[in-house]
């Protein structure tokens, strides 16, 4: 295990490096990293996979219902090792990095989930991303679900102009830093907090160093944003950042209702006042 923890971060290392190459020198790949192999995916190869199908989906990303060429994210899996309880790290060419779940990665029962992987034709490209000044599309690779009602998937989940996928440890064994105490109780609203920070916040931030993200500020360092922030306020920041400032370069998206519910985002809040207690 501890050898194949190895290779996945040296794996992890050629993709940042090869992901750090100017983009002209590259034809669209797609990496798929597992507990011990890596293969690389061409947009070509891809648009020929003999599961590759048209699939309709309601695309929180484009904000309209969109249909794509896609290939199922367990087709791609098959043979990285992928357990229900590891993550499937999906990086875009511009470094976003988020943790998608496995169970939900590469799940087979498509009556309640299936992520797939939409691969854009170049002689059929996508339109741009609305609100992207680069007016740039969501492709060349961009991972797109079909769920059941009852089925939570994160709209950071919407992985687009990926670049490449690799099978990990869960978010609580590769960064213990974010856990809770036993002390408090299963079903507790903080622990909720900390399954919704993982999968809506981490993308973009780290804690306390923990995590992968490097879009946005870490929300634990050098002081908690709950200590620097009135509450109000920083639920008001989540919910449409540029109501409460603006800086350049602004990225962070707002996260409305549909994307984030008002207990989820009070869970949210609740964890991050844990955490901020937990260092006093």
């Amino acid at each position: 295990m501890a050898a194949a923890r190895l290779l996945t971060a040296a794996l992890l290392g050629v993709v940042a490096c090869f992901l750090s190459l100017p983009a002209v020198a590259q034809s669209p790949t797609l990496t798929v990293i597992g507990r011990d192999s890596i293969r690389t995916f061409t947009q070509k190869a891809l648009l020929a996979h003999p599961e590759l199908r048209s699939v309709t989906v309601a695309d929180p990303v484009y904000r309209r219902t969109m249909t794509y060429r896609a290939v199922p994210l367990a087709a791609l899996l098959k043979g990285t090792g992928v357990g229900a309880n590891d993550d499937v790290q999906a990086r875009a060419m511009d470094d976003f990095s988020v943790g998608i779940p496995g169970r939900l990665a590469a799940a087979t029962d498509t009556a309640q989930v299936e992520a797939l992987l939409a691969v854009e034709d170049p002689a059929s490209p996508w339109p741009p991303i609305p609100g992207k000044p680069d007016k740039a599309s969501a492709g060349p690779f961009y991972i797109v679900w079909r769920r059941a009602p009852s089925v939570n998937v994160s709209s950071e989940y919407w992985a687009y102009r990926l670049a490449a996928l690799a099978v990990t440890d869960s978010p609580l064994k590769r960064w213990p830093g974010l856990a809770v105490g036993a002390d408090v109780p299963p079903g507790d609203r903080i622990r909720t907090g900390l399954d919704r920070f993982i999968s809506m916040c981490m993308a973009c931030h780290r804690f306390n160093g923990n995590g992968e993200g490097g879009q946005g500020p870490d929300l634990g360092r050098p002081m908690n944003v709950t200590e620097y922030f009135q509450i109000a306020a920083l639920k008001k920041l989540i919910r449409d950042p540029a109501s409460v400032r603006q800086w350049p370069d602004q990225k962070m998206p707002g996260f409305d209702q549909s994307a984030l519910s008002d207990s989820d985002l009070d869970a949210i809040v609740d964890w991050l006042a844990y955490k901020a207690k937990q260092r006093r």
